[in-house]
């Protein structure tokens, strides 16, 4: 495991208006879903007081690490905070234990140091394993690209990468893969430079490398999957905060949220999702692409 050094992880994003939307109050019981660095877990911290309580989660040996110290678990005076080495979709399960759950947070995008940390494979910038992988279970992006058959590829690319030219480069990786197989960030690269136009080449870059992560870690399916379950067992006026930085996942999130409205589990804070501030993006560029949506539970039995 890489020890992290300070600085490294994902500055949290609109920090300010998760809390508003969450209406922390003190002494309540939230829940980050994606721990990272935990800056959203202190500001939560911060607000609910001695008396309040975080259940924060992360699937990263890494992060929970890194809190573990940040935080002074397990010394005296530490916060009233539970730190789960798991993915966000076991929280269901966990959640369910507790009389009231007042809010839920998820902050989806991903940490800066998994992409800055290059033997994770997560970037096409830097040289690396194309591993991709949150946890170390599970097949690599290197597996997938290798074992997958052509049309599957082409799935992967169109339907997480939104990429146009998804059928040229599934068959430009199974060529490749013919010849030797595809093991590394560099070797994914050069089958996109080689097909693709230069000027069009930063962004096809990007949305491969989106598809194969998002296809790696099922990241879609389990975030409608965990939003489907755990808006229901949020407390009476209980809020659920998330925000996505692509369209894919927006769209699960308004469409979970919409149809949870219409069932009467909750009501819509935001009609449209809320943007970051022009002076929040000049401070932070990854916050460009954040979109932020809020419902609240309308009656728990």
């Amino acid at each position: 495991m890489t020890r992290l050094e300070p600085g490294t992880y994902h500055v949290p994003v609109m920090l300010a208006e998760c809390m508003n939307y969450l209406a922390v109050r003190e002494g309540g019981t939230y829940v980050d879903a994606t721990l990272g660095g935990g800056g959203h877990t202190a500001e939560l911290l911060q607000r609910v007081g001695p008396s309040g309580r975080v259940i924060s989660f992360d699937a990263d040996e890494a992060a929970i690490e890194h809190c573990t110290q940040r935080f002074g678990m397990g010394q005296q005076g530490a916060p009233p905070l539970e730190l789960i080495h798991a993915n966000f979709d076991t929280m269901p399960t966990v959640i369910s234990t507790y009389d009231h759950v007042d809010g839920v947070l998820f902050d989806l995008g991903v940490s800066s140091y998994q992409f800055d940390f290059h033997e994770r494979g997560f970037s096409f910038r830097q040289q690396a394993p194309l591993d991709m992988r949150f946890t170390p279970s599970g097949p690599t992006a290197a597996d997938l690209l290798n074992s997958s058959s052509p049309e599957a590829i082409r799935t992967i690319f169109r339907d997480y990468g939104e990429e146009p030219m998804s059928r040229k480069l599934a068959d430009a990786v199974v060529r490749r893969r013919t010849l030797a197989p595809i093991r590394t960030t560099g070797d994914l690269r050069d089958v996109v430079i080689t097909n693709i136009p230069p000027q069009h080449q930063p962004k096809t870059l990007a949305r491969i490398f989106q598809a194969l992560r998002i296809a790696v870690n099922d990241e879609l399916g389990r975030l409608e999957r965990v939003l489907q379950d755990v808006l229901p067992l949020l407390s009476t006026g209980g809020r659920c905060v998330v925000m996505s930085y692509h369209s894919l996942e927006d769209r699960i999130v308004k469409n979970v949220m919409r149809d949870a409205h219409n069932d009467g589990i909750v009501q819509l804070i935001t009609k449209k999702p809320v943007e970051a501030s022009s002076e929040e993006i000049s401070r932070n560029p990854r916050a460009r692409s954040a979109r932020l949506r809020a419902c609240e539970r309308i009656f728990a039995a």
